[in-house]
Formats: structure tokens, C-alpha cells, sequence
């Protein structure tokens, strides 16, 4: 059993089968939002609806072992962002997941963005060589030359391939 401390709080979860449950109870709890209004909204929401489980286990500290309502890490941020309350801490939490997920989608938009830049100045520069070596006397046949070699080349494995004696590792 591991913890994230939040607010002055523990938030508690847990790896099974390579997955980490958090238990719903203590980041509502850290949170300051009602447990019980949380659990149905999970319940009843068609995305989280069938994520929570039930676990039997003990927080340090507790006496004994208890069932606790868990959600897999996977779907704690977007319930979260869901939930509706003037909670200050969770207010700021909010504030701090917004900021999260612009941080990663402006990032993906910078990064496109100088992408298609990059892209645009080697098409400039893939154009400026054609326009180059296409002034230079015999560039035309040359083309000339290897589309019929491509064409016939592809002619050829397709008379092959039609009697059957066309082997790939061969071509």
C-alpha cells in the first residue's frame, strides 16, 4: 500500500497485475468532497461505471483489513476534472489538471507546427534541386529511361506473377 500526500492528506493506492487502484474514499477525503455523492457518479457514469472495483485491504494504520471502492489510475483524472464542487483544494487541483493538459496538447501543436516548417523547407529545397538538374542536358531522357524501366519492370513481374513463377526473394 503506497500514498500520495495531498492537501495534508493521504491519498492511498495500490498496484494489482501491474495496474495502480486508488481508493476513492481518500482522495475524496483529501479533496473535501462527499464520498458517497462520488461512488454513484462513478457508478452511474458510462465510462467509469464499469472501472471501480472492490478491494479488501488494510491502510497502515487501520486495525484490519476493509473493502475498500477503488478506481484504476487510468480514469482518476478525467472523474476528477467531473467532479462539481466549491471545494478550495479541489479547486486548485482542477487548476493544476488544467494546466497539466494544456502543457501536453501545446506541446504536440508546437511540435507539429515546426514539423510542417521543416517540412515545407525541404520541399523548397527538394524543388530548387529539380528545378536545378532538370536544366542539365540529358536530365529529361534519364527520367525518361527509368520510368520505362519501372514500367516494364512491373509489367514483367506481373506476366510472372500471372503463370505463377514469380518468387519474391528472387526480384
Amino acid at each position: 500500500m503506497n500514498f500520495i500526500e495531498f492537501n495534508g492528506k493521504k491519498i492511498w493506492y495500490f498496484r494489482e497485475n501491474g495496474e495502480i487502484f486508488i481508493i476513492v474514499s481518500s482522495v475524496c477525503e483529501a479533496l473535501n468532497v462527499d464520498y458517497e455523492h462520488q461512488r454513484r457518479f462513478i457508478n452511474d457514469d458510462p465510462i467509469l461505471g464499469p472501472a471501480p472495483c472492490i478491494y479488501t485491504v488494510q491502510v497502515p494504520g487501520d486495525t484490519q483489513k476493509r473493502k475498500h471502492f477503488c478506481i484504476p489510475e487510468e480514469y482518476v483524472y478525467g472523474w476528477i476534472l467531473q467532479i462539481r464542487s466549491d471545494s478550495p483544494a479541489l479547486l486548485e487541483y482542477k487548476k493544476d489538471c488544467y494546466h497539466v493538459l494544456y502543457c501536453h496538447f501545446h506541446k504536440i501543436v508546437v511540435k507539429q507546427s515546426e514539423l510542417y516548417k521543416e517540412l515545407s523547407k525541404a520541399k523548397n529545397t527538394i524543388r530548387n534541386f529539380k528545378n536545378k538538374i532538370s536544366s542539365i542536358e540529358g536530365y529529361a531522357e534519364y527520367i525518361n529511361a527509368e520510368m520505362r524501366y519501372a514500367r516494364l519492370w512491373k509489367q514483367l513481374k506481373g506476366e510472372i506473377a500471372g503463370a505463377g513463377l514469380f518468387d519474391d526473394e528472387k526480384f
